[in-house]
């Protein structure tokens, strides 16, 4: 169909069309998402995610080609507003502590500050315990860059000699440090003190303790050195040297 010059009755049909076009995407977005987190994708239909947007069942085929297209986009979404995904500042001028450092408290941080109570977290752990190909798109692009990171800067505190899957151990070891601090809050908060957790669990508190730790382990070998010590033992021997 041709759009005539002299028409501007026209150009406004077109752009009250694309305005609408863009409107039901983004309602199909924002409607998806809580669909998604409540049902699961398997459980989520295209009939509810529809009605929560208010548009026909047709928009999704012509916006996104499917269910797991729409799904696909719902992940990107989130992951575009999430400070933790945008793009790693480069280093410039730090030593191999510095930038541990700067990364382990970035990451406690986005860790302690972080809102579970949303769509979109339990969305994130319905993805992680029953992933689809989303979860890998997920991991190579939001955590790999960080994990790579990571073993790199341990590398450069590590002796040339340290394995690569010691590095890949420390590095998972910090971020498991990390979120502990957030996921296992409410046990921390029960087991230390008040005035203990104001004054000395802090993001600064944590993330120098976490660095330091990692530090030792990783300039004078302690992962290696300590590991080299302890002998394979099965479940049944360690209960038998328990309790004799």
């Amino acid at each position: 169909m041709s759009v005539s010059i002299d028409s501007p009755t026209n150009f406004a049909t077109v752009h009250d069309g694309q305005g609408r076009e863009d409107d039901a995407k983004r309602r199909l977005l924002d409607a998806a998402g809580p669909v998604f987190a409540q049902h699961g994708f398997d459980g989520a239909t295209i009939r509810q995610i529809c009605r929560a947007a208010g548009v026909n069942i047709a928009a999704i085929g012509y916006h996104f080609g499917d269910k797991f297209g729409l799904y696909r986009a719902v992940f990107r979404a989130v992951r575009s507003r999430c400070p933790a995904n945008h793009a790693i500042p480069q280093l410039v001028g730090l030593t191999a502590r510095e930038e541990l450092h700067f990364l382990v408290s970035t990451m406690v941080g986005q860790m302690l500050s972080h809102d579970d109570s949303g769509w979109e977290s339990q969305l994130m752990m319905r993805e992680m315990n029953r992933p689809t190909e989303v979860f890998f798109e997920m991991v190579e692009e939001s955590f790999r860059p960080v994990f790579n990171l990571l073993t790199t800067v341990i590398g450069r505190l590590s002796p040339p000699s340290t394995p690569v899957d010691v590095l890949e151990k420390l590095a998972l070891t910090v971020v498991g440090q990390c979120v502990y601090y957030h996921v296992g809050s409410g046990v921390v908060q029960q087991l230390i003190p008040e005035h203990r957790r104001l004054a000395s669990f802090d993001i600064d508190s944590l993330a120098r303790h976490i660095t330091a730790v990692t530090i030792a382990a990783a300039e004078h070998s302690l992962a290696m050195q300590y590991s080299e010590t302890l002998s394979p033992l099965r479940p049944l021997e360690l209960h038998r040297k328990a309790n004799p």
